[in-house]
């Protein structure tokens, strides 16, 4: 008896788990709030651009910060670049095993042609973190991560300007 009802237990666990996974959250059935940046328009002429032809992205980043590879996840299925600057990050990661929810509700933040649905937080120490919604783009998935290192508001607005350059064209 003991044994039936533990796995009587596993297999309701196992089929919300599967459910949740076959019908996440929809972005669009969750608040949407407007992020005000700087336009991409604004970018300085001296900014580099990283370019992936392969999966047909671009960003553009100030010239004092670094792009990292860094190193695949999930068995080679995914992968990932880091844009690093003294005021913040923005890291982009393309492939497959994104998941995820944001129990606070989705912002919606700029990108070069459009908007992004994004989980805005505030860690405890005042930084913010934006988590991309994951979206299929082409013939992969793509997310994104952006936070910033400090609580300036100046460090917020550049990450999520550069955030606003991000285009697939």
């Amino acid at each position: 008896m003991k044994k039936q009802s533990v796995f009587l237990i596993f297999v309701l666990v196992l089929a919300s788990c599967s459910s949740f996974a076959q019908n996440p959250q929809s972005p669009s059935a969750t608040q949407i709030v407007n992020v005000t940046q700087a336009p991409a328009s604004e970018v300085a002429a001296s900014w580099k651009t990283y370019t992936n032809a392969e999966v047909g992205f671009s960003i553009q980043y100030p010239s004092d910060w670094q792009q990292e590879d860094l190193p695949d996840e999930n068995a080679g299925q995914t992968h990932r670049i880091a844009l690093k600057g003294p005021e913040g990050a923005v890291e982009l990661a393309w492939g497959t095993g994104f998941g995820g929810a944001c129990p606070q509700g989705y912002e919606s933040v700029s990108v070069a042609k459009g908007t992004w649905p994004a989980c805005h937080s505030q860690r405890e120490d005042g930084t913010d973190l934006w988590s991309l919604d994951a979206q299929p783009i082409g013939n992969t998935d793509f997310t994104g991560l952006a936070y910033t290192n400090d609580t300036n508001a100046k460090s917020r607005e550049l990450v999520l300007q550069v955030l606003s350059t991000l285009s697939f064209p």
